[in-house]
């Protein structure tokens, strides 16, 4: 790819991202708690390849080493509990943590990745959220989904661990307005979410 196409393509990605954010802060969401952690499943043989993955995607080898690092990461996060992704990448992530610290995993079908419908098996170098996939999940439902499961889940007091996908991290901070760092969507990188008085802040933990 020339130069000038690869300048092309990351201002598509940019610009799909800036849609996505911008709709979730929009509809906005309003968290009970003050502070929470977010963690992304491990990688799979899709993230690997940069390809769309079919809902059954399973870690791959690589992927569930990370997931045990992160449980060792957030195994002082002192956590209450965990509310992860149906899907298998983020269960089994999940129970890695669970595992570690104890707490039984609630499964949640609102925070999936959002569906790719017949997309699914292609590439995804590049890809642009502001398109829909024909067979597959809107931005608007995904994003209007992704909201209700955080709200939902955010609802009480304590301190929750969610495990899902990087699409709903990109909907959590385009909610919560956190700044865009792409270091932060990592394959099994904890996040701490914290309020403060300008606003919400997140930090990848680490060892």
């Amino acid at each position: 790819m020339s130069e000038t196409a690869a300048t092309a393509a990351t201002a598509l990605i940019t610009q799909g991202l800036e849609t996505l954010e911008a709709m979730a802060r929009e509809a906005g969401l309003v968290p009970a708690c003050d502070e929470f952690f977010f963690l992304r499943h491990g990688e799979t043989a899709g993230n690997a390849s940069r390809t769309f993955q079919p809902l059954d995607e399973p870690l791959n080898a690589q992927g569930h080493q990370q997931a045990r690092a992160a449980a060792a990461i957030l195994g002082g996060a002192s956590f209450s509990r965990i509310i992860a992704s149906d899907l298998p990448r983020a269960w089994l992530t999940a129970g890695k943590v669970a595992a570690a610290s104890g707490h039984p995993v609630q499964p949640e079908a609102l925070i999936r990745e959002r569906f790719f419908g017949d997309w699914i098996g292609t590439p995804s170098a590049g890809f642009d959220w502001r398109h829909d996939p024909p067979g597959g999940e809107t931005l608007a439902t995904f994003v209007a989904r992704t909201l209700r499961g955080l709200q939902k889940n955010l609802a009480q007091g304590d301190r929750p661990l969610l495990v899902a996908h990087g699409g709903n991290l990109h909907v959590l901070r385009g909610a919560l307005g956190v700044p865009w760092d792409a270091a932060h969507t990592a394959n099994a990188l904890p996040l701490h979410f914290r309020r403060a008085r300008q606003g919400w802040i997140m930090v990848a933990l680490s060892r």
